[in-house]
């Protein structure tokens, strides 16, 4: 359990009967792992109230930091929680102003949400979602504009205009065609696929004009700075990342995601270190790519800062003013082929034209930083008689109804068996 945290009791069963030839009942397994779970990484229950220590301790060796811990006064009830290191505060200002929401389930005994910007809430209500914004706000620079990019929740969705009204919200694109595909049940699977494609080349389409061609009527609004990011995949990514710190009671899930963040702030700090070009290598490339795409293309120049590219259509570029009329400039904020292939043709710098975020020197400012480890050799040992923040009340799905039967004599003792444990206080799995 320590090497693998995410073995299940199911399968401990054959493992102890293959390598120890032990007949274990699952039951009794069970009762194991969950004993060896608080023995690693403590008590679920008790994990809500060392969150004050972790977030005392955070503010101690991380200052600069934000952290947030919100519960009921009169029941001492955990609410929610949000963390976010100094580090990724200031490293956010040399990142493009693309925020991607979302919210995987926690897997522990506690049901809960674990948004990507690490805050932990029950569910995704409104007033969640509300309270975690406003809470972002205390975080982000306010003065860029931003441009979030979510599942379209519903919670989510009444929140945004009232704490960020003046950011765009963009919706991630496989969510709508999933939504598409949904309502179209029914429909011929060849009709409803082709519908569903035809949606993406919609979204990606960047040009008003061609937009018209293929959906006759467009709602003009304003859609934010999408920067060529039409899903939120990055957000999934984010998922998977977590992936087992889920599993784990609270405090410990929050330092174990912390610990996977330092470890990657420090790589990608140590990789920048070694780049001595002035765009970062992955962009070198592409424009590499671009001149080679575009190299058998006719230019033909107006004047110092415009050019006619002639490609399949031709395209206008004026580099003074970083456009093309192709759009995809402006929409990705990185040169496209024709403005590679026009630049060959004048006096302007290709790197001078590309925007700050991709500079090596950027990113060397978004890494800069560090997370410095948080020791729990300092952590006091917990005291039943301190003040204490419980864990939240987890509402259990309603039953099933049953059909009425005759109980059979084994049912019968079950339930003297399960009502006497309850009068002695203990729970009968």
């Amino acid at each position: 359990m320590r090497d693998k945290p995410l073995t299940r009791s199911c399968e401990v069963v054959p493992i102890l009967k293959r390598d120890y030839g032990l007949d274990v009942s699952y039951h009794v397994v069970w009762l194991g792992v969950e004993k060896v779970k608080v023995i690693i990484h403590g008590d679920h229950s008790l994990s809500f109230d060392q969150l004050r220590w972790y977030s005392d301790a955070v503010m101690r060796y991380n200052p600069g930091s934000y952290v947030n811990i919100d519960y009921d006064v009169s029941n001492q009830r955990f609410y929610r929680f949000l963390v976010s290191f100094t580090v990724c505060i200031f490293g956010y200002n040399s990142c493009r102003p693309l925020l991607f929401l979302d919210g995987p389930f926690l897997k522990g005994k506690y049901k809960g949400l674990f948004p990507v910007t690490f805050a932990i809430v029950d569910s995704e209500t409104t007033t969640n979602w509300s309270w975690f914004l406003h809470e972002l706000g205390n975080v982000v620079d306010g003065k860029r504009q931003i441009t979030f990019s979510s599942d379209r929740n519903h919670g989510l969705l009444e929140a945004m205009p009232k704490v960020f009204p003046s950011a765009y919200h963009s919706y991630c694109l496989q969510h709508l065609k999933n939504n598409l595909r949904d309502r179209m049940k029914g429909i011929d699977n060849g009709f409803r696929d082709h519908l569903v494609r035809s949606l993406g080349n919609y979204a990606y389409e960047p040009t008003v004009v061609g937009f018209h061609e293929m959906l006759e009527k467009l709602k003009e609004e304003e859609w934010g700075m999408r920067y060529g990011d039409m899903t939120s995949n990055v957000a999934e990514s984010f998922n998977n990342w977590i992936k087992k710190a889920r599993n784990l009671p609270i405090t410990w899930m929050v330092d174990a995601i912390y610990t996977q963040l330092m470890r990657q702030m420090s790589a990608r700090r140590g990789q920048a270190n070694k780049w001595n070009e002035l765009i970062c290598p992955t962009f070198e490339t592409m424009f590499l790519d671009l001149f080679n795409d575009s190299r058998s293309w006719q230019v033909s120049k107006t004047n110092e800062d415009v050019f006619e590219v002639h490609s399949i259509l031709s395209v206008t570029v004026d580099i003074a003013r970083c456009t093309c009329s192709c759009f995809k400039w402006k929409i990705n904020g990185f040169p496209c082929d024709h403005v590679v292939i026009a630049i060959q043709k004048s006096h302007y710098n290709l790197n001078d034209c590309v925007e700050y975020y991709f500079h090596v020197e950027t990113y060397h400012a978004a890494y800069s930083g560090a997370i410095f480890p948080i020791p729990s050799v300092e952590k006091l040992p917990f005291d039943p008689t301190d003040f204490t923040i419980y864990p939240p009340i987890v509402k259990k799905s309603p039953d099933r109804p049953k059909k009425n039967k005759i109980p059979s004599r084994g049912e019968k003792l079950k339930q003297i068996r399960c009502e006497r444990c309850d009068k002695l206080g203990s729970h009968n799995r």
